[in-house]
């Protein structure tokens, strides 16, 4: 019998019920394992080793019985709740079945089985997971003779099982040689791109064994944003106003700015908007026509900037994440008066502004960014049993003295405390109206109803009032 997870008896049910009678054929245990042997050789000669010693390593058994789906009354093909996928409900709750175009999926409360049909693609065994509609992260690791896969599912984390044996190490092989990932002995940790994954590879030099993270280059999703707040802060964008959003990694910052950003675009389409980033991914999700793409390859974010600002003269700034050097050049974009949008991981207000004023006063820049940044926006995530929620925590509006707090806790500040924070006219508008009557459009745009919204005076604080 074949070591893994199931018995060869439950895969071949598996195997019948899932993939259809057609696509199992009888053969001698012997023959299975023979045949299975050869084609890991054969695979073998087809990529250069990292390293020696190449094993095979057993997805760890659970202490879970799968229920033969021989036993399962049939039933119809649904939606289900992974929207796009091919979805068989399952009784009893039990789960569901996901088909794919490369293998099947059961989803079993935390735990996904992966039956791939297909092992030769971009992800070898794990090809079903990766085609499923609302993954957003993989992560792979060794540990001793075995492969752990977690994988997160429409914000939900579930360990994943196979069928039989994971090569950890031809997977991550097959992906740095194909995506030129460089990674070796002398630069044991490295990064890239890999079929619309962000990837993150580990040698065992540093980590003890083989880690892989693949996460989505996709918004997650079934998210959606309070329609009343996203007006509210491209109302103030339009002021111009520059704004910064952050949180911790995970927090769902990246996918805000790409929602603020398309939406912004669609109101206004004659916009020039401009988005500098070292690995394309805010760009990618941007569809507005007049969008002017900057990722480093031969350039730095910096300079990118720069070229940006002098070449496109862009009418918004977009800067995928700040990290270090690219800080200056984003200060001195927003200082000149083109609203910048940006994000950055930071655990509270007070941090990011303290960490950001480090960096441009080592530059010899004796400013602060509240000097030229008014909006702030706080993403946060909260952890479950049920799975991960991300959404935004606060909106914070600086006007010189105090924040104003905008938002907090599912709370909005009333319409008229909102309106009296507008000049008379903004730089973004339709046909010339006033700031309110831009607001009230942009609202009726985005389809707010006033009547499902509990207004309240948020009182306004000093910087220094505000937690770590």
């Amino acid at each position: 019998m074949r070591k893994g997870l199931f018995s060869a008896k439950l895969d071949k049910n598996l195997a019948k019920e899932v993939l259809g009678e057609g696509a199992v054929k009888e053969k001698p245990e012997q023959v299975l394992e023979d045949e299975n042997r050869q084609h890991e050789n054969k695979s073998r000669l087809k990529l250069p080793s990292l390293k020696p010693g190449k094993r095979a390593l057993r997805v760890p058994r659970l202490d879970v019985k799968l229920p033969s789906l021989k036993s399962i009354p049939r039933v119809k093909t649904s939606r289900g709740s992974l929207e796009g996928a091919e979805t068989i409900e399952m009784p009893s709750g039990l789960g569901n079945i996901v088909r794919t175009s490369s293998g099947s999926l059961m989803f079993l409360d935390d735990i996904i089985a992966v039956y791939p049909r297909i092992e030769d693609g971009a992800f070898g065994p794990l090809q079903p997971l990766t085609e499923i509609p609302g993954l957003q992260e993989i992560f792979i690791s060794e540990a001793g003779d075995q492969a752990n896969i977690i994988a997160t599912v429409a914000s939900k984390r579930y360990k994943v099982v196979l069928p039989r044996e994971l090569l950890v190490d031809r997977l991550a092989e097959r992906i740095a040689i194909t995506s030129g990932i460089n990674i070796s002995e002398k630069n044991p940790q490295a990064a890239g791109e890999y079929h619309g994954f962000r990837v993150n590879l580990s040698m065992p030099l540093l980590s003890g064994g083989w880690q892989i993270t693949l996460t989505k280059l996709s918004p997650p999703e079934n998210v959606s944003y309070d329609p009343l707040l996203t007006a509210r802060l491209l109302t103030l964008l339009s002021i111009p106003a520059s704004m910064l959003i952050y949180g911790p990694p995970g927090a769902g910052k990246t996918t805000l700015l790409i929602h603020l950003v398309n939406t912004l675009a669609g109101l206004f389409p004659s916009l020039v908007i401009s988005v500098v980033e070292e690995q394309p991914e805010v760009a990618l999700h941007v569809k507005a026509h007049n969008v002017r793409k900057y990722s480093s390859f031969q350039r730095t974010v910096t300079d990118n900037i720069r070229v940006t600002r002098r070449f496109d003269r862009p009418d918004l700034l977009v800067v995928g994440e700040l990290r270090g050097e690219e800080v200056i050049s984003w200060f001195e974009a927003a200082g000149s008066g083109i609203p910048v949008v940006a994000t950055v991981h930071a655990k509270s207000l007070k941090d990011t502004v303290k960490r950001l004023d480090t960096i441009i006063d080592s530059a010899g820049i004796h400013a602060s960014i509240l000097d030229v940044i008014g909006l702030f926006v706080e993403s946060g995530k909260t952890i479950t049993d049920q799975g991960i929620k991300r959404g935004v925590n606060a909106v914070y509006y600086y006007t010189g003295e105090k924040l104003h707090v905008l938002f907090k806790g599912g709370l909005h500040t009333p319409e008229e405390e909102f309106l009296s924070l507008l000049p008379h006219t903004l730089q973004f508008t339709f046909q010339g109206e006033y700031a309110h009557e831009t607001y009230r459009v942009i609202k009726e745009r985005l389809g707010v109803d006033r009547s499902n919204y509990h207004f309240v005076k948020l009182e306004k604080v000093r910087l220094d009032e505000l937690p770590e």
